[in-house]
C-alpha cells in the first residue's frame, strides 16, 4: 500500500467512524468500568490485558490523526523536493 493509499484509507475510516463513535466509547468506559471493578476484586493479568486492549480502541482515532499528520507532512517534503 502507497502512503498515497493508507491516507486514503484513514480519511475513509475517521470519516465512517464520525456518525458511531459516541456510542462506541460509551460502550467502551463502561466495560473498563466493568473490568476496572473485577481487577480491584480480583488481581488478574488477563483482565489487565482486556482493559489496556480496549484503552487502545478507544485511542484509535487519535492515533490515525497521527498517522494521517505524519503521512501528510511526509508526501508534502515528498512533493516539495520534487
Amino acid at each position: 500500500m502507497t502512503a498515497k493509499e493508507r491516507l486514503d484509507t484513514i480519511n475513509a475510516t475517521l470519516q465512517a467512524m464520525q456518525s458511531f463513535w459516541p456510542v462506541f466509547v460509551d460502550s467502551i468506559d463502561a466495560r473498563i468500568a466493568e473490568l476496572t471493578l473485577q481487577l480491584i476484586n480480583n488481581d488478574n493479568e488477563q483482565t489487565r490485558g482486556r482493559i489496556k486492549a480496549l484503552l487502545e480502541v478507544k485511542n484509535m482515532p487519535d492515533a490515525l490523526q497521527s498517522e494521517r499528520e505524519g503521512i501528510s507532512a511526509a508526501l508534502s517534503v515528498q512533493d516539495a523536493a520534487s
